[in-house]
């Protein structure tokens, strides 16, 4: 009886591969405008006060700190008999409307700082909301990976989009005319997302409650009790490693001044022109890296993958344009692979019908985002971007030495 409803379950699931690829297709794109060309418009073009935008980012990075809450809040709280659906829906109408007013007011630091935690707060909820349906909608690790590698392809995609606009409308760099034009076309963007988001399926909650019972009989077969000291100690440990995997975002926002003041307009055009071509990149990674956990344990993955991209952060510091491409794009797929066997990892943290423990952890990577993004903003001011590469990738490399303790 279990098995038949978790495969009339997992066809629920397949009604939605294509709304988890147009939700992290849009997702990505919003923040691929917003971390990488709002970042040359505002300090290569504006020039605006980098202490007042690093202190706009922290506030606006702290909403990810409440991501168990908003997890908490879709695991408690049903909206019309629905779990996650309509906090996907709402959270994604409210997210393209507050995208669109913050590209119509980036001009205005203050406005932007306040709009920028608007999108903050609905971009968690959605985010928080898709992935607790793809945990409840997954009852396995074979479905949990099918279902990440349609979130993957669809956050590729929308790295796509965001450079070839680039690449296609902005023929001056310091024309604020090319830049007005291609923020108003990065609002075609978000067509997709509103078209999709009502045609979001979610299992309807009789049978929540016999997939729920399913999970109580595991778990009350599992000698690792949450409560446990081993459950502990492990949880604990995850999520030290969550904050250091993901500390190298403290280069991230001065990285396309840097590779435009180092390189030059032309060579950074074309360094934009291949990036149109990393969605190609990027699904491919994560096809392999659905592969690697198939043959491999993704801690083997990890120990692996995690030095070589350090050296690499390494060599972006010292190598001429041709060769920092190469290594860049190289770096980009390995990155992929790293972050999908991260969150097959953390999946595992998952009791019944709540997805508390997972946001738990993966809150960590916000935390950290909270943290290095606008600290490495602020210190852009004051030191060179290679220091803040080297430093990300040292404190990248850190996060191995939790990850050694972890017994699973």
């Amino acid at each position: 009886m279990f098995k038949s409803k978790r495969l009339e379950s997992k066809s629920y699931l397949n009604v939605n591969f294509a709304s988890l690829t147009i939700i992290y297709l849009v997702y990505s794109s919003i923040f691929v405008f917003l971390n990488n060309y709002f970042s040359i418009l505002f300090f290569n073009i504006l020039d605006i006060n980098r202490f007042v935008l690093a202190l706009m980012q922290f506030l606006a990075y702290s909403i990810l700190l409440l991501r168990p809450t908003f997890a908490a809040i879709t695991d408690k709280y049903r909206i019309k008999g629905y779990q996650r659906k309509y906090y996907i829906i709402f959270s994604g109408y409210f997210l393209a409307l507050i995208y669109l007013f913050l590209g119509l007011n980036y001009n205005n630091i203050l406005i932007f700082g306040v709009l920028l935690i608007l999108i903050y707060i609905s971009s968690t909820m959605l985010d928080v909301s898709t992935k607790s349906l793809v945990i409840d909608t997954s009852p396995t690790n074979e479905i949990k990976k099918k279902n990440l590698f349609f979130m993957f392809v669809g956050e590729a995609l929308g790295k796509f989009f965001p450079f070839f606009l680039f690449f296609l409308l902005i023929n001056d760099i310091y024309s604020m005319s090319s830049w007005e034009t291609l923020i108003l076309c990065s609002f075609l963007l978000l067509i997709p997302l509103l078209t999709i988001l009502p045609f979001i399926t979610e299992n309807n909650q009789e049978k929540l409650k016999v997939v729920e019972n399913f999970d109580k009989f595991n778990s009350s077969n599992n000698k690792d009790s949450e409560f446990s000291p081993s459950f502990k100690t492990t949880f604990t440990l995850l999520c030290i490693f969550v904050f250091f995997a993901f500390s190298d975002v403290i280069f991230i926002y001065p990285f396309f001044p840097f590779i435009l003041t180092k390189f030059g307009l032309e060579c950074f055009n074309l360094f934009n022109f291949f990036l149109i071509f990393y969605f190609l990149i990027s699904i491919t990674s994560s096809a392999i890296g659905s592969f690697l956990i198939k043959r491999t344990k993704p801690k083997k993955i990890l120990f692996i993958f995690i030095p070589v991209i350090g050296i690499i952060y390494m060599f972006y510091t010292i190598l001429p344009f041709i060769f920092f491409t190469t290594f860049y794009f190289i770096g980009c797929s390995l990155g992929t692979i790293t972050n999908l066997n991260i969150s097959v990892y953390i999946m595992k943290f998952k009791k019944e019908n709540k997805s508390t423990y997972f946001h738990l952890i993966a809150s960590f990577r916000h935390l950290s985002t909270f943290i290095f993004i606008p600290l490495g903003t602020l210190l852009s001011s004051f030191i060179a971007t290679e220091s803040l590469i080297i430093i990300g990738a040292f404190l990248l490399n850190f996060s191995l030495l939790p990850l050694i303790f972890i017994k699973m």
